[in-house]
């Protein structure tokens, strides 16, 4: 399932520019939307790296939970992609940690039970 969906992904992004696959995001979806493209632009660069598949595999789950698809949102506490923005991509790839950093962000939030705030400070 995973496969397919990085494969669909890289047949996406593939001749995009990357100025077409990202846009100034306004909703949660759009914040994990965008941490997903970007994430896939680096699995596709370097698919042998474990470390994009399972950011790719942590933000579809997010965003299942968002759209309502995944009802068992337990498994949002166990989140590792804010760990890995802080420690493994902030000092050389600061685009992908900020965009896994917000992510985590608002998984942390739906966990938790809260009412989502997005990164930027404005309502959802």
């Amino acid at each position: 399932m995973f496969d397919d969906y990085v494969a669909s992904r890289s047949y996406q992004t593939a001749g995009a520019g990357r100025d077409n696959l990202l846009k100034t995001p306004i909703t949660a979806l759009d914040y994990i939307d965008n941490a997903i493209a970007i994430t896939a632009l680096r699995y596709n660069g370097r698919p042998e790296l474990q470390i994009y598949s399972s950011s790719l595999i942590q933000l579809q789950f997010i965003k299942n939970v968002l759209l309502g698809i995944e009802k068992d949102k337990a498994r949002l506490h166990q989140l590792t992609i804010g760990a890995w923005a802080g420690k493994e991509f902030e000092a050389n790839d600061p685009e992908l940690a900020s965009a896994l950093g917000n992510a985590f962000y608002i998984g942390h939030q739906i966990a938790q039970g809260l009412k989502i705030q997005l990164p930027n400070g404005l309502p959802p």
